[in-house]
Order: structure tokens, then sequence, then C-alpha cells
């Protein structure tokens, strides 16, 4: 019998912190953004939406060769708190 109980509060354990995990904004969200890159890493959408732009390869070429130009990025946003963190995996400029 002991088994048993100690069997089932392991499985309630294991679905407890997959809905935290869930829950938590560790999942990626696909997005297309258009905006302007400014120096300070982020990237101001058309919208007025601020988002932070993640220190990864593509991230860091976007804002070293691209700062203050109208781009178009595809890539996942990641919220961490209220700060919306934009991970780049491709983008490109547009005329203005």
């Amino acid at each position: 019998m002991r088994r048993g109980v100690a069997k089932n509060v392991f499985v309630l354990w294991i679905i407890v912190m997959a809905t935290m995990w869930a829950s938590s904004g560790i999942a990626n969200e696909a997005v297309n953004i258009v905006g302007e890159v400014n120096d300070m890493y982020q990237l101001v959408g058309d919208d007025g939406q601020s988002y932070e732009i993640a220190d990864t390869a593509q991230g860091n070429l976007l804002v070293e060769e691209h700062a203050g130009e109208k781009v178009k990025v595809a890539g996942t946003v990641e919220k961490d708190d209220e700060t919306l963190i934009l991970f780049v995996t491709s983008f490109q400029t547009l005329a203005e």
C-alpha cells in the first residue's frame, strides 16, 4: 500500500511541475515584427511595442549593422517579467 501512495505523490508532483513550467513563460512565441532598431539593443515595432534584442549572433548583427534602420525581423519572443525579449532568427532591411 505504501508503494502505491509514493507513486501517486510522484505522479502528482510531475503534473504540478509540468503545469508550472508551461505557464512560466519558458515557451517562446514565433513572431514577425516590423520596426526600427536602436543602438540600445531594442526593436521598436511599428505598433510602439519595444522588444529587447537577445545577445545572440543574429541579434548582435542586427544591432551592429542596422541601428537606426527599419527592418522586418523573424524570431521568437520570451516574456521575462514585463520585458519582451526578442531572439532573432532572421531579418531583412526595409526601404523607408
